[in-house]
């Protein structure tokens, strides 16, 4: 691994433990065990770290979002698919590591908001009519209004004021409200199909 590559790694692994605002340059630098002028050499500051960390999540979640379509026979397994991801990808997140770049870092949080606005909209919009198309979601669902309901829930999690990490598990939060959003716009039909797949993943880990 490339320098650039080890610094920006070892970044994202500290950023996510203990948040983006109390880690330092000093702390990568301590860390990877290398002085703090050979990540300069690299990166003019922090915050170009921080930047080139979100690119990389963003090219990362697309892929992952397109592999889970191609792995998914319809909407609610790759629901339930999801729901893996969030517990792999977010049980190493600290919660204010989101609300720290939203705060500390304006042109990176711009980054992530282009990437809500464009790709993870539509990835919902087209998500809740394939369900609609397959018969499992409601005909009858609002869906310009529930994407963008969506689209919040997911951001509402990491919010620390709303749910403070010593009180709740971002993990335990996301899925919630996942499972309360899905089971909001279910068919009968939608129903029966995601208490059998909720079933078969709870099958398999046993």
């Amino acid at each position: 691994m490339e320098i650039k590559e080890r610094i920006i790694a070892k970044a994202r692994e500290q950023f996510f433990r203990y948040g983006v605002k109390s880690v330092t340059m000093d702390d990568i630098a301590s860390e990877l065990g290398i002085s703090k002028k050979t990540i300069y050499q690299h990166f003019e500051d922090k915050d170009a770290i921080v930047h080139q960390l979100m690119i990389g999540e963003i090219l990362q979640d697309k892929c992952e979002w397109d592999n889970l379509c191609n792995i998914s026979k319809n909407v609610i397994e790759k629901t339930v698919k999801s729901m893996e991801i969030i517990k792999k990808a977010f049980a190493e997140i600290n919660p204010s590591a989101f609300f720290d770049i939203k705060k500390y870092h304006p042109k990176t949080w711009l980054l992530f908001q282009e990437h809500k606005q464009n790709f993870i909209h539509e990835s919902i919009r087209k998500e809740l009519l394939e369900g609609i198309e397959q018969g499992f979601f409601r005909a009858d669902i609002r869906v310009d209004i529930l994407v963008r309901m969506r689209m919040e829930q997911i951001e509402m999690g990491f919010d620390p004021h709303l749910f403070p990490p010593n009180k709740f598990s971002l993990i335990e939060v996301e899925l919630t409200m996942l499972d309360h959003f899905i089971r909001g716009i279910l068919t009968t039909k939608g129903l029966e199909v995601y208490q059998e797949y909720l079933q078969l993943d709870t099958d398999k880990k046993q």
